[in-house]
């Protein structure tokens, strides 16, 4: 393994041992990472060009009791970093850079930035988050469970927001071109008829400007 690679199976270490791995779900571009491991997606070979690894919690009130995941990373070696803007939490591996955040789903109005969540992190919020959470798979990486979003949702997910990503847009239309020969058909459109109709325009406006038959 990279020493990047061998820095995220130490992240994986650390989620599980503070009891949190069952209550986050995997959406970053680690994600790919995880595909190839689990071997669900044949043939595919992702390109991890990032140091972020995002972890999405799945519900603000669990587990319960409440973990310790920022003071439990702070006493295995890992620094641990407030955002002096909204607060977020991050946690970072020195030795290899690996900077690990949490994203948590905006519901409603939604006015607030981020939340403190019951796993021990204030989590960044986000919308369209659901694309992937309510389409997400258990997969075996590196000795772990880990949850993440089925392929076809992972994918799904970055043609919907790609408009607002600003520098990173075109990065992540080159990962979902790469990824797109791989996808199972009838899944993609299971997650495309669970979209809103905002998120289904989104995602059309990303598949005509990058020549993506959503009809395959």
């Amino acid at each position: 393994m990279t020493e990047q690679q061998k820095a995220f199976a130490r992240v994986l270490d650390l989620i599980e041992d503070a009891g949190c791995l069952p209550h986050v779900i995997l959406v970053g571009s680690w994600v790919e990472f995880v595909y190839r491991e689990a071997g669900i997606l044949k043939g595919f070979m992702p390109n991890i060009r990032t140091l972020d690894v995002d972890f999405l919690i799945r519900n603000l009130r669990q587990p319960n009791p409440a973990a310790q995941l920022a003071s439990f990373a702070r006493e295995n070696g890992f620094f641990v970093e407030s955002d002096v803007l909204n607060g977020t939490t991050k946690i970072l591996d020195a030795s290899s850079g690996l900077e690990v955040e949490f994203l948590i789903a905006k519901r409603g109005a939604g006015a607030e930035v981020a939340l403190k969540t019951h796993i021990g992190v204030t989590a960044q919020t986000l919308r369209h988050m659901d694309i992937m959470s309510k389409d997400s798979i258990e997969v075996v990486c590196l000795g772990h469970l880990v949850r993440v979003p089925s392929p076809e949702a992972y994918v799904v997910h970055k043609m919907a927001i790609n408009d607002q990503r600003g520098a990173k847009a075109e990065k992540d239309a080159q990962a979902v071109l790469g990824m797109w020969p791989y996808l199972d058909e009838e899944s993609v459109h299971k997650v495309l008829d669970g979209l809103t109709k905002k998120e289904r325009k989104r995602v059309e406006s990303f598949a005509q400007k990058w020549g993506v038959d959503l009809d395959v």
